[in-house]
């Protein structure tokens, strides 16, 4: 009898080994699968930033471009305006 007994009792030590094994190689595995996920997420908010920022300086380079243009065209103006009038173009009020 105790033959049978010392092999029922490694037969269950064996299956609670194989059953713990079994947890810790899914866990394992689990873990993985979410750093997968997290590491894609990463990827895709970077991406999304370098993106969002190159969008971003375009516009801001366009806005400058703009302001220089309008700036040039002010200039020319005064310069015009004053040439045809005897007035300071920066005082109030308009020709004489």
């Amino acid at each position: 009898m105790s033959v049978v007994l010392t092999r029922t009792a490694l037969a269950a030590a064996a299956l609670a080994a194989a059953v713990a094994v079994c947890a810790v190689v899914r866990r394992e595995r689990r873990l993985h699968a979410r750093l997968a996920r997290e590491r894609a997420a990463s990827r895709l908010t970077a991406g999304c930033m370098h993106r969002d920022l190159e969008a971003f300086q375009s516009r801001l380079a366009a806005a400058m471009a703009q302001r220089a243009v309008l700036a040039e065209a002010d200039q020319v103006l005064t310069v015009a305006l004053a040439q045809t009038t005897s007035v300071d173009p920066h005082e109030k009020g308009g020709p004489v």
